[in-house]
């Protein structure tokens, strides 16, 4: 029993599983654009708002909120966020159609 054999055999000798895994890379790569602009929207944000001094935490507080908004956008974007994600994927997978050929997603 070849756990590796077992995983891939679908994918030998089927095209459309590597259409899938393309469609599938293609989704990834406009999710991670999706909540990098988010991330740039979130960080602008934050910047108009006046620090008061008082609990300001310095690099600390500057670096776990860096981490805690690539999460958060993160989280938004697979979550269909404000749906840029998929608007670019519907793009850019229609740009990729061969002529003649039609396409069942949208």
């Amino acid at each position: 029993m070849n756990i590796i054999s077992e995983a891939t055999a679908g994918l030998k000798g089927n095209s459309s599983s590597a259409d899938t895994l393309k469609k599938g890379k293609l989704r990834e790569a406009c999710a991670g654009f999706e909540a990098l602009m988010l991330k740039q929207i979130l960080t602008s944000a934050r910047q108009s708002i006046p620090k008061s001094g008082l609990l300001d935490g310095g690099y600390g507080e500057e670096m776990f909120q860096s981490i805690h908004d690539d999460q958060l956008t993160q989280k938004m974007a697979q979550s269909k966020g404000l749906g840029f994600g998929d608007m670019l994927y519907r793009q850019l997978s229609q740009a990729h159609v061969p002529p003649g050929a039609t396409s069942k997603e949208k």
